[in-house]
């Protein structure tokens, strides 16, 4: 069982993350925010905490939970967190947080360089000290970077009941701590590997965490290539370590669950959806037959620039030869400043960068136009195109998540002859309608806010209060 108690006994949480959540402005901040919307109307804001590891000097916007920033290593911590946790065998490593010389399995590893730029004693002392002052009922950890500090307390979720609380760790007893492992990582940076001309830098999300000379060392295709291989393995092992230190783990991919589930069979490992809001637009569109595509994702993601640098380099001829007054939107932050690439096609790709009514936008497109060659996890643009009924053409990698292709709004294509062919079938109007229903069906019934709701109490361990007037009548006893 991956559920939670569902008892009504959760009265507080908090989650611990180095990612920021706001703005919103892209998928994992998306998936965070969703989580703490959902805890704040279940618990209240006063009893949702956020641990955000990051600047403690920048202007944050204001939010309705309780932020606390702890500061993140800084960039002598970090590199001295690198030579120590990922260059030297673990035999020759110092005593780490939670261990004594070495002796408890957490100091007796490899750290992925995703972990090892977080991994710092004095920041796990600072991050259990605020959770042991919070005294939260749910702890939620984002991902390996911030699971690895509860694997060095050396309490897996089996053993935690009889070791914690102790005179040694002063902490309160979590009724439930949870891992939201997000992707799996491994499998996306082995995607990158094996992709031809691949490029994918390893950094990823986390780079954002690095100090400018590390960026552009990993910038490097002769740094990064190797590199890449080494966290691919690093971090598949942290992927099947982490899970019996959790009362659940939780992907975001059921695709991704069933297989770590396959490599973890001991552990509670689940799929958590993202919560996405209703849109504002109506469910019912109009279209007309104009062959207009939009593509969604910020360039700071590799895979997006990637994936649409290879639409626009091969598939100009077969989708002119079909379409020639093709037209695609490229919509997302940094997208602005283009791609080569994009010339050859004229005017008929517009690259908007960021835009607020997103609405406008792709009310007048056949479909959303996602042709990922690498990635992970469930895409939230295209969660946002089902929730506007819009069909969806891509790769396998860019509908990775949904299952049922048509059933589910959905037309798939590997080479650029397929996508092309994939792109003129959208665009018949009858054909589009019939996407179009199942598109919105695949929402209503597997992603929207109420069925996400329901999983998430089940995960978190949350009764939803019985109104009064629904509560049994109690007959005095005779």
């Amino acid at each position: 069982m991956d559920a939670g108690t569902n008892d009504g006994t959760i009265s507080s949480a908090v989650f611990i993350t180095a990612t920021e959540p706001e703005p919103r402005k892209y998928g994992k901040p998306v998936v965070i925010g969703g989580i703490l919307d959902h805890l704040c109307e279940r618990l209240g804001p006063e009893n949702v905490h956020l641990i955000l590891i990051g600047r403690a000097d920048i202007q944050r916007p204001d939010v309705p939970y309780q932020r606390h920033v702890l500061g993140k290593p800084g960039t002598v911590e970090q590199a001295t967190s690198v030579l120590a946790n990922v260059v030297l065998p673990p035999r020759f490593r110092p005593a780490g947080f939670g261990q004594n010389a070495g002796e408890h399995s957490g100091g007796r590893y490899r750290h992925p360089l995703q972990e090892a730029v977080l991994h710092s004693a004095a920041l796990g002392t600072r991050i259990f000290a605020k959770v042991n002052e919070l005294e939260a009922d749910l702890e939620i950890w984002d991902t390996v970077r911030m699971g690895q500090y509860v694997l060095e307390r050396g309490e897996t979720a089996r053993d935690r009941s009889a070791l914690w609380p102790t005179a040694a760790t002063a902490g309160h007893q979590v009724k439930r701590r949870i891992l939201y492992a997000d992707d799996l990582f491994s499998e996306r940076y082995d995607a990158m590997l094996k992709e031809e001309g691949g490029s994918g830098n390893p950094g990823g999300e986390f780079a954002k965490l690095l100090p400018g000379p590390a960026k552009k060392l990993l910038a490097n295709p002769k740094v990064h290539r190797p590199l890449l291989r080494l966290e691919r393995d690093l971090v598949a092992a942290s992927e099947t370590r982490q899970p019996e230190y959790f009362d659940g783990t939780y992907l975001i991919s059921p695709e991704e669950t069933a297989r770590l589930q396959a490599k973890v069979p001991g552990a509670s490992i689940g799929t958590l959806p993202p919560l996405l809001r209703e849109p504002n637009s109506s469910r019912v569109r109009h279209y007309t037959g104009a062959p207009e595509f939009t593509f969604i994702g910020g360039f700071d993601y590799a895979p997006n620039r990637d994936g649409l640098d290879w639409f626009l380099q091969n598939c100009l001829g077969p989708v002119r030869q079909v379409l020639p007054n093709v037209a695609v939107n490229v919509v997302g932050p940094g997208t602005d400043a283009g791609l080569p690439s994009g010339e050859a096609w004229g005017g008929a790709v517009r690259f908007l960068g960021w835009v607020d009514d997103l609405d406008t936008v792709l009310n007048g497109s056949a479909a959303l136009l996602s042709p990922l060659r690498t990635g992970s996890g469930v895409k939230i643009k295209v969660l946002e195109a089902l929730a506007r009924a819009l069909p969806v053409v891509g790769t396998r990698a860019g509908v990775q998540g949904i299952e049922g292709a048509e059933s589910s709004g959905l037309l798939i294509g590997e080479t650029p002859e397929e996508l092309a062919s994939a792109m003129l079938r959208a665009t018949d109007p009858i054909r589009n309608q019939q996407l179009s229903a199942a598109a919105r069906t695949a929402w209503d019934t597997r992603f929207s806010p109420p069925v996400v709701r329901r999983r998430y109490d089940e995960i978190f361990g949350l009764a939803r209060a019985i109104p009064p007037e629904t509560r049994p009548i109690q007959l005095p006893r005779l």
